[in-house]
């Protein structure tokens, strides 16, 4: 990876000693590598799992498939592309919050399956990285073929150029995904793997996001025949069950993704984002994903629940059935 640029802002550190106790328990010598489909599915349905490898500084990986332009510029006057840069920069300010360093970054590329990747390292955290493949979001009607871009990329049905990639050659197809997948996953050796929920509701009152459930597909793939613990975490179906995130880590939580949240002007409201601080539920047994041979999965030891039977209502879909896009 060649370092293009550092970034630096000022940010008020987590007191590490509050953060600690509030956070998951990693064994020694393991590395983590999360894929997710927006930036900022992490910070709400893997945390605060996701806090233990981050402070303890153990090799931390995370991989967002969509830039998470979704409707900017289609249903308000925003820029798409500045808009997607916000969040990214929402993300790494949030990370150095956690982690109680400074908003400093050393900002590069890296290549995969061909393909150039962004990536950010935290400066004083090193190990700590951010990998942003920026296919576009699944609310976005101007991917290649309209919405659900991800969807079908997994199902095969099209191919599709990255978001502000108009002229990129090749146009990507299904293979190009996971084979980048592939390629993440040998450069950074992960000994767990985070993951969205690859099997949720089908359809009707309980469905997750769309993307969310091809991120997960698409990371569970991708590891066939590697030996990782695979770890799966819900997403929009957990909204109405009950809080399970202790005041402690809750109130960490609220304070990390406040951070982001600064920076994400489609998240300023909405009463589901309180909610999510308030939970995450693992995935109990194995994913469903993929079919046949897997990698053996099991779920986490900690405090944190796994997900119960079917989930209520999580929240209103907005017009045209498609729910938001965190």
């Amino acid at each position: 990876m060649t370092a293009l640029a550092l970034v630096a802002v000022t940010a008020c550190p987590v007191p590490p000693s509050a953060a600690l106790a509030a956070a998951d328990q990693p064994a020694p010598g393991e590395r983590f590598l999360q894929v997710v489909a927006h930036p900022d599915d992490d910070l709400l349905f893997m945390s605060p799992d996701l806090y233990g490898s981050v402070l303890r500084g153990l090799p931390t990986v995370t991989v967002y498939l969509t830039a998470g332009e979704g409707m900017a510029g289609v249903d308000d006057g925003r820029d798409p592309s500045a808009y997607a840069r916000a969040r990214e920069e929402g993300l790494r300010a949030a990370y150095a919050y956690l982690a109680g360093v400074r908003d400093v970054w050393h900002e590069g590329t890296l290549r995969a399956d061909g393909l150039e990747l962004r990536t950010a390292v935290l400066a004083d955290r090193p190990r700590v990285r951010l990998v942003f493949a920026r296919l576009p979001d699944g609310g976005d009607p101007r991917a290649d073929g309209g919405g659900d871009a991800l969807t079908r990329l997994w199902e095969g049905r099209s191919c599709v150029r990255r978001f502000a990639a108009a002229f990129e050659r090749p146009c990507l197809r299904r293979g190009n995904v996971l084979r980048l997948l592939r390629a993440l996953y040998a450069r950074f050796r992960p000994t767990v793997l985070r993951t969205l929920d690859p099997d949720p509701p089908a359809a009707g009152r309980h469905c997750d996001h769309p993307d969310h459930v091809a991120s997960a597909r698409f990371a569970l793939a991708a590891a066939g025949g590697l030996a990782l613990r695979v770890v799966s975490y819900r997403g929009y179906p957990m909204t109405w069950w009950a809080p399970n995130v202790d005041a402690r880590a809750r109130e960490l939580k609220r304070r990390v993704f406040g951070v982001y949240r600064a920076h994400d002007y489609r998240a300023a409201r909405g009463w589901r984002y309180q909610a999510w601080t308030e939970r995450m539920y693992r995935i109990a047994g194995r994913p469903a994903w993929p079919p046949g041979p897997a990698p053996a999965v099991r779920t986490s030891p900690g405090a944190w629940p796994s997900a119960p039977g079917p989930a209520p209502e999580p929240g209103r879909p907005t017009p045209g059935g498609r729910r938001s896009a965190p």
